[in-house]
């Protein structure tokens, strides 16, 4: 079927479509368009005709979209802005009578809930804090051992911060120094945020993406993905004394802080260091999966009474599905692959944690096949770099892509150079290793025919025998990896045999 989620925000009105189907989810379209209607709140909190109007503009024509987009559901939920107002029967009276829709006010609480839903099924941590800063509220929530503890809803955001210490131009030191205390205040009436000490912050909302942009063009970071990105505290702290000795003007000029943003960033950036402060985390992962996402993880059935334990594992079988991958075949290199590693283990000398790349690599290597088998390696590469897989950071994303994009007896000719100066001499030299594992495992299978059902590892002197436990006649296999000699001898020092 296909789903349109509508999020009627405080500052943003956002749409995701999403395909889902009893085994795979893809988000197929989106769009966004700058409402705030949290600066249409007057002193009485009533909504202004002029945000009303624009309001009931930008709902129908996200609703139209959705019909146009042949969505056979579309649910809209609502935020802190319409929670505030209150003529916002006005606007729900509008969709139902004139649009044919409902919209679901959603609590504070319940906002929380989705974004950890959202979080949870995309980044695998265990313990975190999560936050996300909207234009009219602030959720924040307390993860432990992967469950939801703690949650609440600030009736602060980006706006509100904006226009209440005059934040939107040039800041003065009295109203910097007030909303310092203002947030800190805020956060130390929240008891259960004590519990949070050293976690990392989760980060969630267009105002930690920005934050995310900038340090990323900053710093020439190479890759274009934000989901699992890492910011280190201290770099937040330098951005935020930043923008907060700038004009709008100025702060416009900044690479990576749009227009549409840069008059309400100088709050929300606070309070997303002063949060850090507050807990003592050593640095923001950006979670490109919050609200919207969990809405939609939970029309997929993986809700808050049923999250995915792995969500790398979670996203990989989404991305098989989507892309027809062989998947008896990817399970049996996965399994080759491991026990290649294992019987290896004094040859190739790797003493990190592996498991994720391995799992990500053996299972997605033949994901480029959908654009084109020639050169379906190279397409491997680009999918697995530019696509949402969850659960392994960006690092780890580029390792595994690049890996996998090795796995053929085609060279992967893409220029790496600014790929690898994000990455340790070490991490180049995992990645050598394990293009060899990969060729190899793939190879053991070349017949797709799973004959090969395990191998063993002996090392004799300058020469590594691979024992092959067998049913039926493993002729290509053994072809096949001869065209591997060479790499094998040129990257472990050791001659290679397949019996």
């Amino acid at each position: 079927m296909r789903y349109g989620i509508i999020d009627i925000g405080s500052n943003t009105f956002r749409l995701v479509i999403a395909e889902i189907t009893e085994k795979s989810y893809f988000a197929i379209d989106g769009f966004k368009e700058s409402v705030r209607l949290s600066e249409g709140l007057d002193e009485n909190s009533f909504l202004s005709e002029e945000k009303m109007e624009y309001g009931k503009k930008t709902l129908k024509m996200l609703v139209e979209y959705c019909r146009s987009s042949k969505c056979e559901e579309i649910r809209i939920v609502a935020t802190a802005a319409l929670r505030k107002a209150k003529n916002r029967e006005e606007f729900m009276e509008y969709a139902v009578e004139e649009l044919g829709v409902e919209v679901e006010l959603l609590p504070g609480e319940a906002e929380a809930m989705y974004g950890y839903i959202g979080s949870i099924n995309s980044i695998n941590k265990k313990n975190y804090i999560f936050m996300d800063i909207g234009g009219g509220s602030t959720e924040i929530g307390l993860v432990r051992d992967r469950k939801l503890k703690n949650s609440i809803s600030l009736p602060f955001g980006a706006v509100d911060l904006a226009n209440g210490f005059n934040l939107r131009d040039k800041a003065k030191k009295e109203d910097l120094h007030r909303l310092r205390n203002f947030i800190n205040e805020k956060y130390e009436e929240v008891p259960w945020l004590k519990e949070g000490k050293d976690l990392p912050l989760i980060g969630i909302g267009g105002t930690i993406r920005t934050i995310g942009k900038i340090q990323k063009r900053k710093d020439n970071y190479p890759l274009s993905a934000i989901h699992n990105y890492y910011i280190e505290r201290d770099d937040v702290d330098i951005l935020f004394d930043t923008v907060s000795d700038m004009g709008r003007k100025k702060r416009e000029s900044i690479n990576g802080l749009g227009k549409d943003r840069s008059d309400i960033f100088v709050g929300a950036c606070g309070a997303v260091k002063y949060l850090l402060d507050h807990c003592n985390s050593s640095n923001l992962v950006i979670s490109r999966d919050g609200l919207r996402e969990g809405l939609m993880f939970e029309k997929c059935g993986f809700g808050y009474d049923n999250i995915k334990g792995n969500p790398l594992r979670l996203s990989v079988e989404n991305m098989m599905v989507v892309y027809n991958v062989n998947i008896e075949h990817s399970e049996h290199v996965y399994f080759l692959m491991k026990r290649l590693f294992e019987e290896l283990e004094d040859v190739h000398g790797i003493d990190e944690e592996m498991s994720d790349i391995i799992y990500a690599v053996s299972m997605l290597h033949d994901v480029g096949r959908m654009l084109d088998y020639k050169d379906h390696h190279k397409h491997t590469f680009y999918i697995m770099l530019n696509s949402m897989l969850k659960g392994i950071n960006n690092k780890k994303q580029l390792m595994a892509a690049i890996i996998a994009g090795n796995h053929t007896t085609s060279k992967l000719k893409i220029d790496l150079e600014d790929y690898y100066r994000i990455l340790s001499d070490k991490q180049v030299e995992i990645i050598e290793k394990l293009s060899i594992l990969i060729k190899l495992a793939e190879g053991l299978d070349r017949s797709l025919s799973r004959k090969i059902s395990d191998i063993t590892c002996d090392t004799h002197n300058d020469t590594v025998i691979i024992k092959t436990m067998a049913e039926g006649d493993i002729t290509l296999e053994k072809a096949y990896l001869k065209s591997f000699e060479n790499n094998f001898k040129n990257t472990f020092g050791y001659n290679m045999i397949l019996v």
